[in-house]
């Protein structure tokens, strides 16, 4: 293939896939829009989710961090909502067995420490650009700290022989501070859905047309010939029949992975996934 963005001549479209930045020429970018409905075909390689109708016309729609060998975001969605309602059943569970051990006089061994539970330790190094999910779980800290701290003194009142006290302190702790902290999670579970948004970038090549899936365009930007060399020229050597290319922004000199048309085309209906007219792997930068 010809690259189409050759000396530079053409500015390059930054998107966003987890953390890492990427790149492709817009020479051949289309347009960028909020990700339409995906509509599921069978038999086709696995990074492609399926067809999308945009404005009348059909198209592949390519899952790109499926096809670079990451999970998809549906995928990531899933996990972390699953999470917060293990993490919610956990607190249930937690007052459920303080309230066992209470009424059977043994020792209380799940963690008091709100930092030493498994939700305490994902809270204190999770990190959102969500503003609204920020926020709610900002209010989560506190009623997660009373339930922890509910512990000595449900466990102070029933070794003075107050077990009625005891009793009535883990009613009110769950009729408070549980029944507030469950109803975050949910909050936090809807906000993660309804703010849940990819968008697909749609590439035109002569009569081929695909879109694939981003997480979210940084900018469109020229990269200077002098920030693009060969990946082999960073690793030693490392996947030297890959033909990669790194950029480097001119402001910030993020490193970014430039990908070109041949790899977001490549696969699709009637070639299987041992088919392709690129290798597996390919990365090349559009230079």
């Amino acid at each position: 293939m010809t690259p189409n963005n050759t000396s530079g001549q053409l500015p390059f479209v930054l998107f966003q896939i987890k953390e890492a930045l990427y790149a492709v020429g817009s020479g051949n970018v289309r347009e960028i829009v909020i990700l339409p409905k995906v509509v599921s075909v069978p038999e086709l390689p696995k990074e492609f989710r399926g067809v999308i109708n945009l404005r009348g016309k059909v198209m592949q729609l390519l899952d790109l961090r499926v096809k670079l060998g990451l999970p998809s975001a549906q995928t990531e969605l899933d996990a972390l909502i699953q999470l917060l309602c293990d993490r919610e059943q956990d607190h249930i569970n937690w007052l459920t067995e303080l309230e066992a051990c209470v009424r059977e006089k043994r020792v209380f061994q799940l963690a008091r420490d709100p930092h030493a539970c498994a939700f305490g330790k994902w809270y204190d190094r999770y990190q959102t650009e969500n503003s609204l999910l920020k926020m709610v779980l900002k209010k989560m800290s506190e009623p997660h700290e009373r339930i922890h701290a509910a512990a000595a003194e449900v466990l102070q009142k029933m070794e003075a022989g107050d077990l009625e006290g005891a009793l009535n302190l883990l009613a009110a702790r769950r009729h408070r501070e549980l029944a507030e902290l469950s109803r975050l999670f949910a909050e936090a579970r809807l906000i993660l859905r309804e703010n849940h948004r990819e968008l697909a970038v749609v590439l035109n090549r002569g009569d081929q047309r695909v879109a694939f899936s981003i997480d979210l365009v940084e900018s469109v930007e020229r990269i200077p010939e002098t920030g693009i060399e060969p990946m082999t020229a960073t690793m030693g050597g490392l996947g030297a029949n890959l033909n990669w290319r790194i950029g480097k922004r001119n402001k910030t000199s993020q490193t970014i992975v430039l990908l070109d048309d041949d790899f977001l085309m490549s696969a699709g209906p009637g070639k299987p996934p041992g088919g392709r007219t690129s290798p597996p792997n390919r990365m090349v930068g559009a230079v």
